[in-house]
């Protein structure tokens, strides 16, 4: 393979370890996630937890210096995707103005001063620009601009000088820092001269805004691209007269020139040209540093040795500077150092050779220091083609050592995450071992219901033979009803229905008719006591449901109140295949009624008053039963109404039946039938608290006395779930069971596994 082929393997085996090192990015990052929750719950555990000790670890354990270790692992991480990410080999060269950078640029891509300035006068710029060699040689040489958003360039390049020179609050608009005058420069950095020149780099910014701020935010969407003939307008101060025409640079982030290097056989390689030491821009030393570590394959320092010169502090600095950029591996294997020969100018050879001598001597290290010039095209060729020939064949052992490097940081990092959590991931299993005293709770729960049952019965047999006040009330409303509505009709009803053709004018058989009415309208005014009796009948759940919700403290198992109670514990009995279920849904289910309990008394008080007679309906005959009715009767129930009739009746003659006779009839009967139906139900007034009594002892024999029933409270209470919401004792305990759990759960769900950290 030549050259060029050899480049493109090694753009090709990169690829595949970006999408490994994004696994590892994104495994990191929700650890992050974990970190932020783990946090919140550390906060949570140490203001209930009661154990100093424990206290005290959780109050040792730094989850925010884990969160920035692992900010380090990700920008590390970065870092290396970026590297292999790339669709170019990038050679940057580092060199401090006017050592030769640009005359070396210009040699190895073929461009001229017109895009790359010299810098003869002084430093031009501190613009980044790559240049990517195009290896269509039909197309023209052109330039791609970025500028900085309004955002991004008070924070990048005009905030950086007021907190170094001290000049106070920095604007936080381009208008603010527009409008307001620049505050003088301290007196205590007045006395340097370097503090005075960066003043005077910033008051550049500020005297020409109006030259260039309008170019910040534009290539937000798409960069500019701009002709070979504009390149200089836009990373230079000056023209190539030397006139200071130029400031669009000031606005300028990036420049990319795309143009056909000399060499045809070069590849896919890029040169950046990396701002340097010497002028007096801030931030020039923080963006070297930043794009040495993120886009830099190998590094050319270039040096222009003077008459006298030597190797001085700002040569090490420098060479510092881009060693730390990237500690994974060391710059003495992807460096070299070119020392500017300048033959045609002042011949400073033995410069160069004095320099090339002691420089090891002054702790710079590269893999060659070799003398060069610049300027000459030949000579920089030879140079550019050792570097590319020694790259290709070391370039993937560097990326290798350099991903080795970092996944032995970031495994690291893992183990001692994990060392640190594994510390505490079991401080809480003694949280939740209280001794439990189950069988005592449970033998005091029996005794308080039985207790409780025992009272509420005695209460209830104390009320046997009382009046239910409920069922007192709906009967009064009854029997007021049937008084207020007798359903009597009125003579000329009688009459009128008489002649009817169904009745063929018998008033006999209107009589008849009227009877059976009379009874069903009777009858449908005792429909209404079934409300009474049920009322009453709920009264008594409620009561039972109240006793076990307060009194035996069963409340907690459910929000159900009143029958909805009994009817939650007959279903959650039954869920247990526990036989409480069968007391709980027999009493739920219990009901009084009226067609259970009355409807037969008083349908045979209704029968025995209100049946039709199929006699011949004369005064004898009404006379004869109405004498025979009467003396079944009790002298008290013979009421001044009855006698009054009965003398009426009896001064009739045979067959002197009228309506008004038929009228007095049924209201006879049915003041009789009512008296009956009031004196039986008087009677049953006291009826539904023997019925709930005995009722709520049916439902104590089926929880309490029947057998095995306490066995079956043990089965039923002898469960996480229910003992905690019956007792707060269990109720703290499975409350700090959860908490233990949650926090170990969240311990090792945050923990890294330390083989997903491994990329290669």
């Amino acid at each position: 393979m030549n050259r060029t082929q050899v480049i493109n393997k090694i753009l090709q085996q990169r690829k595949p370890l970006v999408q490994k090192i994004e696994q590892v990015e994104t495994l990191l990052k929700q650890r992050q996630e974990f970190l932020k929750e783990l946090e919140q719950l550390r906060l949570t555990i140490i203001s209930q937890l009661d154990n100093p000790d424990s206290v005290e670890l959780l109050k040792k354990l730094d989850l925010n210096k884990m969160q920035s270790l692992i900010d380090s692992a990700l920008a590390a991480l970065s870092k290396l995707k970026r590297r292999f990410a790339r669709t170019t080999l990038n050679i940057g060269v580092v060199g401090r103005a006017r050592q030769g950078k640009s005359r070396l640029l210009q040699s190895i891509s073929g461009l001229t001063g017109a895009e790359i300035p010299d810098g003869d006068r002084e430093h031009c710029t501190g613009v980044r620009s790559t240049i990517y060699h195009n290896r269509d040689d039909n197309q023209e040489t052109y330039g791609v601009v970025w500028f900085y958003s309004e955002i991004s360039f008070l924070q990048e390049i005009i905030t950086p000088y007021y907190a170094q020179l001290q000049l106070g609050t920095p604007p936080q608009s381009i208008q603010e820092f527009a409008q307001n005058d620049l505050s003088e420069l301290p007196a205590a950095l007045k006395t340097f001269a370097e503090y005075k020149a960066k003043y005077e780099h910033l008051k550049r910014y500020k005297d020409n805004l109006g030259r260039y701020y309008k170019l910040l935010g534009t290539t937000k969407a798409e960069p500019l691209k701009i002709t070979r003939g504009q390149i200089r307008e836009y990373v230079a101060q000056d023209n190539e007269k030397g006139e200071r025409i130029y400031f669009n640079y000031l606005a300028v982030k990036e420049v990319k020139i795309i143009c056909p290097f000399p060499q045809a056989d070069i590849g896919q390689i890029a040169l950046i040209d990396l701002p340097g030491l010497g002028d007096t821009g801030i931030g020039d030393q923080e963006r070297l540093i930043k794009t040495v570590g993120e886009d830099v394959d190998v590094i050319i320092f270039v040096k222009k040795p003077q008459k006298g010169d030597y190797w001085a502090d700002v040569d090490v600095k420098l060479y510092d500077i881009t060693k730390s950029s990237l500690v994974e591996i060391p710059v003495s294997l992807w460096s070299y150092m070119i020392l500017n020969h300048t033959p045609t100018v002042v011949d400073n050879y033995l410069n160069c050779q004095d320099l090339q001598k002691s420089i090891k001597d002054n702790h710079i290290e590269v893999l060659q220091t070799v003398i060069v010039d610049c300027a000459g095209k030949t000579a920089v060729s030879v140079f550019l083609d050792k570097v590319l020939n020694e790259l290709v064949y070391s370039i993937t052992d560097l990326d290798r050592k350099y991903a080795r490097t970092c996944q032995d940081r970031i495994q690291e990092l893992g183990n001692m995450i994990n060392s640190e959590l594994n510390q505490v991931r079991t401080l809480l299993d003694d949280y939740a071992n209280i001794p439990r005293q189950f069988l005592g709770l449970f033998n005091r729960f029996i005794d308080n219901l039985s207790y409780s049952m025992m009272e509420l019965r005695q209460e209830l047999q104390q009320k046997i033979g009382t009046v239910d006040p409920s069922f007192e009330k709906q009967v009064k409303i009854a029997l007021d009803a049937c008084k207020l509505d007798p359903g009597i009709p009125s003579e000329n009803a009688i009459l009128r229905r008489s002649v009817h053709p169904e009745y063929k004018g018998s008033l006999r058989s209107v009589y008849y008719a009227y009877i059976a009415e009379l009874r069903s309208h009777i009858s449908q005014h005792f429909l209404s006591l079934n409300q009474g009796l049920q009322e009453s009948m709920f009264n008594l759940k409620n009561t039972v449901a109240n006793l076990l919700i307060d009194e035996v403290r069963l409340g907690e198992l459910t929000d159900q109140r009143g029958v909805n109670f009994l009817k939650y514990m007959a279903t959650i009995l039954e869920s247990k295949n526990n036989k409480l279920e069968l007391g709980f849904r027999t009493f739920a289910d219990f009901e009084m009624s009226y067609g259970a309990l009355l409807l037969q008394l008083i349908r045979q008080h209704l029968n025995e008053l209100l049946t039709p007679d199929t006699s011949d309906m004369d005064s004898k005959n009404i006379i004869a039963k109405t004498a025979e009715m009467l003396s079944s009767l009790a002298p008290n129930e013979i009421t001044a109404q009855t006698a009054k009739t009965v003398e009426m009746l009896s001064s009739l003659a045979p067959n002197e039946i009228t309506a008004n006779t038929v009228k007095k009839n049924l209201q006879l009967l049915y003041d009789e039938a009512i008296a009956k139906c009031e004196a039986t139900l008087n009677e049953w007034l006291t009826k539904p608290s023997e019925v709930e009594f005995f009722m709520f002892e049916e439902f104590s024999d089926r929880i309490l006395f029947a057998e095995g029933m306490k066995d079956e409270w043990f089965a039923f209470l002898d469960d996480d779930e229910i003992r905690s919401k019956v007792w707060i004792e269990f109720r703290q305990i499975e409350e700090r069971k959860h908490l233990q759990m949650s926090w170990k759960n969240q311990v090792t769900k945050t923990m890294i596994p330390n083989q997903e950290l491994v990329f290669l």
